[in-house]
């Protein structure tokens, strides 16, 4: 159950995580409020049920685009640090884990 969530976090990246943390329907136009309430709605029901074991990379992944929405919460100040801070987990990630594809 929560390497699911852990491998959504890591493929989102740190500004998702950081703008969810900010997100608060009322900041964000009604619409994009309510694609990301039902992102969020779909992956926890998701794992909840226990359907998607070890798929987060081929069900979950369309609902991460729609998590990227609350960044624009962010301070603009730290966009760069936000970007850097994806591309380096991106990098990471791409050249220190093994796959086998």
């Amino acid at each position: 159950m929560w390497a699911n969530l852990a491998a959504v976090a890591f493929a989102a990246g740190p500004a998702v995580v950081a703008g969810l943390s900010r997100f608060r329907p009322r900041l964000l136009p009604a619409g994009a409020a309510l694609l990301t309430a039902a992102a969020l709605a779909a992956i926890v029901l998701a794992d909840l049920s226990g359907m998607s074991k070890a798929e987060v990379e081929r069900i979950w992944l369309p609902f991460v685009v729609w998590l990227v929405v609350p960044c624009a919460l962010l301070p603009r100040r730290r966009a760069g640090f936000w970007l850097a801070g994806q591309a380096v987990l991106a990098l990471a990630v791409n050249h220190l884990l093994l796959t086998v594809w």
